[in-house]
């Protein structure tokens, strides 16, 4: 069984940890030049079935390496694997999981296996042996995966864990976070050339387990959230664009959500604070390049009749200009030792017991419709309250996507009264997002130079019934969704 953490960086991080990582073990790294191709069906049977064949070239030695998905969290992965010497042909006789041996034998026969994608890579190996029963091997992999005539680049640490507690492991982690940035990288060589090979930008994680008890969901809830971000950030994600940007944000909000549902049984002294405090201050760091496309994308472009050419191309390239600027901020945030520190640690702490013992007794979904019920009473509360100006909008429109974030963590959704209620609140939520993007937009707008007055009156112009229609609509979807709170709350004290 290998145990081990994965990480990317950048290639200038590499540079400097290739000299820490020498200080730190005492000794210079031993160098190899690794050739691997990967094979599998020509439908990919292999990858559907969670299973990796893999041929290593080593100076002039063949190796067959045969890996499982086994379970990975925040970059730890535990998996089985079986590495033997490889004569030619491939030997399948010294799997000893007999299902995996069995899956391996039959595609092999029907419909036999082909070359898919190959990874070229230098690589450098140090040794960590802080004391006499730890031993981690760590290496540092720098090169290519070529696939279906696309390449990406490989930029990334592999710390296995041969000996010792994988506490140990964990701690090494925290180390090199606090040398250079680092992020947890949750996809494997093989899984990101299966991607590369169908051209495909969006990666998909495995679909978690059920979890039987609360403390089990919040660590299977909260990493699935700081997975999703580290696939969407520039250092694991080859062509990053603004949907990345926008799909770190939502998984930012989603950690929140999660953090205030769980919070009862969170263990006193768990860094919870700081962990909310972090995932606030960055989705701020990134508010301004998604709003700023909102803009341009569903605001100014839109407009064409009310517009001359000339002066819309005008608008258009000084909003573009503003976008590129503050999505260049937000790259660059996202590649910052800040980000890179809190996501890695936010990652370990989920590692180091976050729930109180209660939690472990408390039975799944069920304790979710108990966390849940107060927030619903708050949101029900304050939409009561909640006048048609601006600002009380975007106050519910944010407690709306907290409490739509939680009512997904929970089972409520599978019932015919919860879904009620996810439904209604998803429209009442559409219309808010664009009510406020109506609104942000003015903001930005109105503060641009005088020589854009008549233009910005022009796109004010063209979306005033859009606005008066929002505002009309509103109020309807909120009084029927204060009726199905209240049937729900009604529902959850039976």
């Amino acid at each position: 069984m290998e145990i081990e953490f994965k990480l990317s960086c950048t290639p200038e991080t590499a540079n400097v940890l290739t000299r820490q990582l020498s200080r730190l073990t005492g000794s210079s790294p031993q160098k190899l030049k690794l050739q691997n191709t990967y094979y599998d069906t020509p439908q990919q049977g292999l990858r559907a079935a969670g299973i990796a064949l893999r041929i290593r070239q080593l100076d002039r030695q063949r190796l067959q390496t045969v890996k499982c998905a086994g379970q990975v969290s925040g970059g730890l992965s535990s998996r089985p694997e079986w590495e033997t010497p490889y004569s030619g042909r491939f030997d399948f006789t010294p799997i000893s999981d007999e299902a995996t041996r069995t899956v391996l034998e039959t595609l092999a026969r029907l419909p036999g296996y082909q070359a898919m994608l190959d990874t070229n890579f230098s690589r450098h190996v140090w040794h960590w042996r802080p004391e006499a029963e730890t031993h981690v091997e760590i290496v540092l992999d720098r090169g290519q995966i070529l696939a279906g005539g696309r390449q990406e680049a490989i930029c990334e640490l592999e710390l296995e864990l041969i000996a010792g507690k994988p506490e140990r492991l964990l701690d090494l982690v925290a180390h090199l976070g606090s040398l250079a940035p680092v992020f947890p990288a949750p996809l494997s060589k093989a899984t990101r050339g299966s991607l590369l090979l169908t051209g495909s930008n969006k990666p998909m994680l495995a679909k978690p387990a059920a979890a039987e008890d609360a403390a089990t969901a919040f660590q299977v809830l909260a990493q699935t959230c700081l997975d999703q971000i580290s696939l969407n950030l520039p250092a694991n994600c080859a062509r990053f664009t603004a949907e990345n940007v926008h799909q770190v944000r939502v998984n930012l909000r989603r950690l929140r959500a999660l953090l205030e549902l769980f919070q009862p049984l969170l263990r006193k002294h768990w860094c919870l604070d700081e962990i909310k405090t972090g995932a606030r201050e960055h989705m701020q760091a990134l508010a301004s390049a998604r709003s700023l496309q909102v803009l341009l994308d569903d605001i100014v472009r839109p407009v064409t009749d009310e517009l001359s050419a000339s002066t819309k191309r005008k608008l258009e390239q000084r909003i573009g200009a503003m976008v590129e600027i503050s999505f260049g901020a937000a790259r660059e945030h996202l590649l910052s030792h800040e980000f890179a520190n809190w996501l890695l640690h936010t990652s370990l702490a989920l590692h180091a017991r976050p729930t109180r013992a209660q939690a472990l007794q408390n039975s799944w979904p069920k304790s979710g419709s108990h966390l849940l019920t107060p927030h619903i009473k708050a949101y029900a509360k304050q939409l009561k309250k909640t006048k048609l100006t601006p600002e009380s909008l975007h106050a519910i429109r944010k407690a709306g996507k907290h409490l739509r974030y939680q009512l997904d963590a929970t089972a409520l959704t599978k019932t015919r009264h919860g879904k009620q209620v996810a439904r209604r609140l998803a429209q009442l939520q559409e219309c808010l997002g664009q009510f406020n993007d109506l609104y942000s937009a003015a903001d930005t707008l109105n503060r641009q130079p005088r020589s854009y007055a008549a233009t910005i009156a022009a796109i004010g112009a063209s979306h005033v019934a859009r606005h008066a229609a929002l505002l009309a609509e509103i109020p309807e979807h909120m009084t029927s969704l204060r009726h199905d709170l209240r049937t729900l709350l009604a529902q959850l004290k039976e």
